[in-house]
């Protein structure tokens, strides 16, 4: 595949204004200690002991970009042949150890990435990050209602496809991890400490217009 000049702008300008490396947690590691508050630190080490996030979240954009089935509710109308379910890298590769595998996600500026997971099953990160800790107690008791209406009646959850799911489930996220409350509301003030200020207001990015010409407060 080749990937031609307008490609390479189009990820020059994506990559100049959309990353954001300003976080409490970069702070900190420059050696701010202040930045990174103390229920945070301890965030910081479940994120990467007792609650193994890191086994997949590692290195500097949390993620080992490896494909993962994480038992993610299925949703929607699926794809191609499969529908109405989406197996994920398997469509690629037809290999059955990658049903429903999809890439670890980055956790950078997660707080402000929502819907999550990649069909946007969950509206909470909070959501999330619990079911990561018990794929299968989150996936058999997923709640539908959390969806737009439009979605609610898509998710999948007959028992057979939940099966299916599980069976496919990587060894790295199989077992529950257990959390108490206080630890539990550490590993997410850690997680809101990746976000960089900067990310959460992107006004100056939008364009005065439409490529049409239309300008921007006008359209819809």
């Amino acid at each position: 595949m080749r990937i031609d000049a307008g490609e390479r702008i189009d990820a020059a300008f994506e990559i100049d204004s959309w990353t954001y490396v300003d976080s409490p947690w970069d702070r900190y590691l420059a050696g701010e200690d202040s930045a990174l508050s103390d229920e945070a630190k301890r965030g910081a080490l479940l994120f990467y002991g007792k609650a193994g996030c890191a086994r997949c979240h590692s290195v500097n954009l949390f993620t080992d970009q490896e494909p993962r089935n994480v038992a993610v509710p299925q949703l929607g109308p699926g794809k191609d042949e499969e529908a109405p379910l989406d197996i994920g890298r398997a469509r690629v590769t037809n290999y059955p150890g990658d049903m429903f595998a999809f890439r670890t996600p980055p956790l950078r500026n997660v707080g402000l990435s929502g819907p999550w997971m990649h069909s946007g099953a969950f509206s909470t990160l909070e959501g999330a990050v619990r079911h990561m800790l018990n794929l299968q107690e989150s996936l058999r008791s997923y709640a539908p209602g959390q969806l737009v209406p439009e979605l609610q009646t898509s998710v999948h959850d007959d028992p057979a496809t939940l099966d299916l799911l599980l069976a496919k489930v990587d060894p790295l996220v199989a077992s529950p991890i257990e959390l108490s409350d206080a630890e539990f509301t550490a590993l997410m003030t850690f997680l809101h400490a990746l976000t960089d200020p900067a990310a959460m207001d992107l006004k100056e990015d939008i364009p005065p217009s439409a490529p049409s010409g239309l300008a921007v407060e006008d359209v819809g």
